[in-house]
Order: C-alpha cells, then sequence, then structure tokens
C-alpha cells in the first residue's frame, strides 16, 4: 500500500518505495506537461505524470505505467536520459522520453485536470509542481542533450 514518507530531509513524499514521471519531448523540444487535479498533492500545479512506484518496480516501468493512469493510451515512447532527485532514503526520477510528434491524451484519469504542449520557456510561466520547478532547467538541458527521435 502506498502512503506519504518523510525523507531525510525531512519532506514528506507520496509513495513508500519513491517515485517517477515521464516527462515526454515532442520534435521542437515541445515537452507535455500535466495539471494535477485538485484532489492530488499539490494539486493544481503543472507537472509530469507520474506517481509512486510499486515495490521493485524500475523507473521507467514506474514513470510509464502512471502516464498511461493519468493519460490513457500512449504513443511510442523512446527513453533517452533521466534525472534522479535524491532525498536521501526516498527519490524521485524523472524519466525522459521522446515521441514522434505531438498528441491528445485519450483518457485523463482524476488525477489530471489538464494538459499543455509548452517549450521550456513557456513551461516557467505555469504555476509548476515545487520540485518540478527545481528541477526544470537540469531536465531542459538534459533533454536538449539527446535528438528528438
Amino acid at each position: 500500500m502506498e502512503h506519504f514518507v518523510v525523507c531525510s530531509r525531512g519532506c514528506t513524499h507520496w509513495g513508500a518505495h519513491g517515485a517517477a514521471g515521464l516527462l515526454l519531448r515532442a520534435p521542437q523540444d515541445r515537452f507535455l506537461l500535466v495539471q494535477r487535479g485538485l484532489r492530488t498533492h499539490q494539486g493544481g500545479t503543472w507537472s509530469v505524470p507520474g506517481g509512486a512506484a510499486l515495490q521493485g518496480e524500475d523507473p521507467f516501468a514506474a514513470a510509464l505505467r502512471e502516464a498511461v493512469e493519468e493519460l490513457g493510451t500512449l504513443p511510442l515512447v523512446t527513453p533517452v536520459p533521466e534525472h534522479r532527485d535524491d532525498h536521501g532514503g526516498w527519490a524521485y526520477v524523472t524519466v525522459i522520453a521522446d515521441v514522434s510528434e505531438e498528441f491528445e491524451p485519450s483518457d485523463l484519469g482524476w488525477e489530471t485536470a489538464d494538459f499543455r504542449w509548452v517549450t521550456a520557456a513557456e513551461a516557467t510561466d505555469l504555476d509548476l509542481h515545487p520540485g518540478l520547478r527545481d528541477a526544470w532547467p537540469r531536465l531542459t538541458l538534459s533533454a536538449s542533450d539527446s535528438e528528438v527521435a
């Protein structure tokens, strides 16, 4: 069963086994962000689809499973680098993955209020989830270091 945990830094996080998210990148370096539903932790903020990892689940599998729960069917994704935000005893892994073109999610789950394709610069104008806001420059730099599918 998943629940909130407190890491060694004193921060509260969802997911006893860590968490993972999927940062999807389309051509022209456009990224898919989701607005978190109001009933979720940090509801109303913009983030990547993601959530708690299951025991023994690798970050890519967790990120992909959570993205399907929040967006519905996904096109073929090609993982590129991943970014690990280690909090000492708990970590959030953002898996960056390329898609061949922008798509419209087929079935937004209850955790997702909206979605938007944005450039790295446009994202900074949104009310980003605090963790994503802090990681955004590193994530987009990592993504720009590899070619889009």
